[in-house]
C-alpha cells in the first residue's frame, strides 16, 4: 500500500513537472469557416499537416408558452434550440519558413439539437472546397490569406491572424 502511494505520488509529481505543447492556435477569419462572414477557429500547428476546425455561426433560443394560439386553438411549442455552422480543413505547409504557401482540402459541417415538444437533432456535412493560400509568421502569432474554389467552382478569399493557446 504504501509502495503503491509513493509511486502514485512520483509518477502524479513527473505528469506535474513536465511540460506540455499541445500544438493548439486560436485565429479569427474573414470568410474562415467558408461562407461565414467571421470566424473562430482551432488549428492545430503541429507539423507540415495542420487540422483546422472552425465555427462560423451558432444560435441558441427557447421558447416557453403558457397558453393555447388564439386563432386555431392548439397549444404553442415549448422548445430549447441550439445550432452551430463551421467547417473541417486539412492544410498542407510546403515549407516550414515563417513564410509558408500551403494547399488546403475541407468540407462545411453543421449540427443542431432541439429538446421540447418536438424534440430532434441533425448533423450534416456541407460541400467540399479546396484552396490555396500562404501563412506568415510561426504559432506564436501569425497571419494567413487563401483562395477557395468549390464545387460549383465558385471562388472565395479567406484571411485571418492568429496565436498559440
Amino acid at each position: 500500500m504504501r509502495k503503491q502511494l509513493l509511486v502514485g505520488l512520483a509518477s502524479a509529481g513527473f505528469c506535474l513537472a513536465t511540460p506540455s505543447y499541445a500544438d493548439w492556435t486560436l485565429n479569427l477569419g474573414y470568410h474562415n469557416p467558408v461562407n461565414a462572414n467571421l470566424g473562430v477557429n482551432f488549428l492545430y500547428w503541429g507539423s507540415q499537416w495542420n487540422f483546422e476546425v472552425g465555427i462560423g455561426w451558432a444560435e441558441a433560443r427557447a421558447k416557453a408558452t403558457d397558453d393555447a394560439d388564439d386563432t386555431t386553438g392548439e397549444k404553442d411549442d415549448d422548445e430549447v434550440r441550439a445550432a452551430v455552422a463551421g467547417d473541417l480543413n486539412v492544410k498542407y505547409r510546403l515549407t516550414t519558413g515563417s513564410v509558408a504557401p500551403y494547399l488546403q482540402l475541407g468540407i462545411g459541417a453543421w449540427t443542431a439539437a432541439q429538446v421540447g415538444d418536438r424534440s430532434d437533432a441533425d448533423a450534416d456535412l456541407g460541400g467540399p472546397f479546396a484552396g490555396v493560400g500562404l501563412m506568415f509568421g510561426k504559432p506564436n502569432i501569425y497571419a494567413y490569406a487563401a483562395y477557395n474554389v468549390f464545387r460549383s467552382n465558385e471562388g472565395q478569399f479567406q484571411a485571418g491572424i492568429g496565436f498559440d493557446i
